[in-house]
């Protein structure tokens, strides 16, 4: 498995590194919130907040996608241009941590053999992560782990979608556990036992899982033609401790 590590300064006069998990944006999509997403990455950009990005930037539909989008999308390169556009001030400033991929990028790649997550990252200088990357965050005298993935779920209500993320926690021990694609913002503590072989004592360790929430509105959108409940839009932003080892999440 592919690792990313990266040290994280902590943010002026503070004590602690911001990180904004950014996904599920479908730039080109006619429903696509793209003044949401722009106005949460300049305020990142202003406040050296980094940026992890995980998947589906681009709808990239194609004519053998499911639906009509192929119809009503941007033009797919014009795309790939705005999304590079986009976020190319916060990869020139040091706060882009990677570009991602998601289904709507393999689109392309299954009609083409062309990875266009790789091609994003290539021209913005930032390591390229796939649809699934192991993350070591170094933040003062801190360690973190992180286990993103941009995920593959039909669930339809929020219990179900927590629980899609959920059941990958149990396969990947890490401190944060975090995942796209079903276009929720949602996150929980779960609690773990394990032994300390150096104290020879039983210790609990917290896990923090994270759904990554999106950028489609409601209106005119698959959810609302399925009748299936309104969702929370934006990106959930973690808080990492460079003194104590402690972590949360604010939506």
């Amino acid at each position: 498995m592919k690792l990313l590590y990266r040290e994280l300064e902590l943010k002026k006069g503070k004590s602690y590194a911001e990180m904004l998990l950014f996904g599920d944006l479908h730039l080109g999509a006619k429903n696509c919130m793209l003044e949401k997403a722009k106005d949460n990455l300049n305020y990142c950009l202003k406040n050296g907040i980094y940026v992890f990005t995980n998947g589906d930037l681009i709808e990239a539909a194609t004519r053998y996608s499911i639906g009509d989008g192929v119809y009503h999308q941007m033009n797919p390169q014009d795309q790939v241009d705005q999304i590079e556009d986009l976020l190319r001030p916060l990869a020139d400033a040091g706060l882009l941590l990677n570009i991602g991929s998601g289904n709507h990028e393999a689109r392309i790649q299954k009609e083409t053999g062309i990875d266009i997550s790789k091609e994003i990252a290539k021209t913005l200088r930032v390591p390229y992560t796939g649809d699934s990357i192991w993350s070591l965050f170094r933040v003062g005298k801190q360690n973190y782990t992180m286990y993103s993935l941009h995920g593959s779920s039909g669930a339809k209500f929020s219990y179900t979608k927590l629980k899609s993320v959920v059941d990958v926690l149990h396969s990947f021990d890490a401190n944060i556990v975090a995942m796209g694609h079903v276009h929720e913002i949602m996150t929980d503590w779960y609690i773990k036992q394990c032994v300390n072989l150096r104290n020879k004592t039983v210790e609990e360790k917290k896990v923090l899982v994270v759904l990554t929430g999106g950028y489609l509105s409601y209106s005119e959108s698959y959810a609302s033609s399925k009748g299936l409940p309104i969702t929370k839009t934006g990106s959930p932003k973690l808080e990492l401790n460079g003194k104590e080892f402690e972590f949360h999440c604010s939506q």
